[in-house]
């Protein structure tokens, strides 16, 4: 008969080491599920409500530094503002000078409460005496808008695309953007895709912001057939020209 053997018991040093080596490992683990998260591309949180401010403005080109540093309290401010979901300072690429501001509210209210805010009448009025062309600002409302990612890195270029067509063609207009966007945003580098289109009177004005990781990238999405079919839709439905720029994000 053989008699059963016990197994010796570890001793109590050795057990607490391996309790403190599984914590580790839970505590890493639990580490790199936040980090993935975290780095996981951001979705814009649209709603019906939700209310984009496009703004179009000009300085001197001896001022555009000024312009710069303007547009930067703007958006530090703003982004404070309730209701606010998000603000893109973009440069011109060819005309430094030049600038836009996308911005994002969850309705309209909050756009009309920031549109009386103290920093946006001091950006209207210190603006005025370096303009070099009239203020733009319309509404939108969105038409496209899915997943964005951050701009991360320093070739990071935009595009702004603003489309103004005849009545008629309003709605082959927007379902040629939805189109285009969805195929877009599937695009090797690209990192968002907005369609947003006017809110008051004429309806018929739409804008495009897009963003991608470097210029080969959005060159690419220039010469893919989805951009060509785009074109080919909507050229025959303007009422002026197709306008279409480069852009540089202010950090």
């Amino acid at each position: 008969m053989i008699a059963a053997r016990k197994r010796p018991q570890a001793p109590l040093d050795a057990v607490v080491r391996r309790l403190v080596v599984l914590r580790i490992l839970a505590s890493s683990l639990a580490a790199f599920l936040l980090a993935a998260a975290t780095h996981s591309p951001a979705r814009a949180q649209v709603t019906g409500d939700a209310v984009y401010g496009v703004t179009a403005l000009d300085v001197a080109p001896s001022a555009a530094a000024q312009g710069v540093a303007l547009l930067r309290q703007y958006r530090d401010a703003a982004l404070k503002q309730p209701g606010n979901m998000g603000v893109t300072l973009l440069q011109e690429l060819d005309w430094p000078n030049r600038f836009v501001i996308y911005e994002s509210w969850k309705d309209q209210s909050a756009y009309e409460a920031n549109e009386k805010a103290p920093h946006t009448v001091a950006l209207r009025d210190q603006l005025k005496p370096i303009a070099g062309a009239p203020y733009d600002r319309r509404e939108y409302q969105a038409i496209a808008v899915g997943p964005s990612q951050p701009a991360a890195g320093p070739d990071t270029i935009y595009m702004q695309l603003h489309l103004d067509v005849f009545p008629p063609g309003i709605e082959p207009t927007l379902a040629a953007a939805k189109a285009v966007a969805e195929a877009a945003r599937k695009g090797e580098g690209n990192l968002r895709y907005d369609v947003v289109k006017s809110v008051k009177p004429p309806q018929s004005h739409t804008t495009f912001l897009a963003a991608w990781r470097d210029r080969r990238a959005f060159d690419a999405y220039e010469s893919s057939a989805d951009a060509r079919r785009f074109r080919d839709t909507v050229g025959p439905l303007l009422g002026s020209p197709f306008d279409d720029r480069l852009y540089l994000p202010i950090n």
